[in-house]
């Protein structure tokens, strides 16, 4: 975990480090599933999409869904003056991954994150 956010963070600003441990852990199956088990193979994928991924944080949202994002997930992430949002350590990560792979790919582990967010949610009303 520690290795995935010192990789990540080497190439992103620190405002990217919102996620906690338990968050940053849930990526491990993920990259294992795609055979990306070293630090230099988990390097050269964000690398290679590290301009794609800048364009698409700096893209300018309506300020509508600016606010949206803001009061559903506080702050963290958000410029609200510039109405734009950056993406957590995962995010960065799971982006990546889609660009590498494609989305269709990757739709497995969307379903089982949602699936475990909707659990979290049940347990906690």
């Amino acid at each position: 975990m520690a290795t995935i956010r010192k990789v990540v963070l080497s190439m992103y600003h620190r405002g990217h480090d919102y996620w906690t441990d338990a968050d940053i852990a849930e990526l491990l199956p993920e990259l294992t599933a795609f055979n990306i088990t070293t630090v230099k193979q988990l390097r050269l994928l964000m690398k290679r999409h590290r301009r794609a991924l800048l364009r698409e944080e700096s893209t300018k949202m309506p300020r509508a869904q600016t606010l949206d994002l803001l009061a559903g997930g506080g702050w963290h992430g958000i410029d609200v003056h510039a109405n734009t949002s950056w993406f957590a350590i995962g995010g960065l990560v799971r982006i990546s991954m889609e660009h590498e792979f494609g989305f269709e790919t990757m739709l497995p582990f969307h379903e089982i994150r949602d699936a475990a967010m909707e659990l979290d949610a049940e347990a906690q009303t």
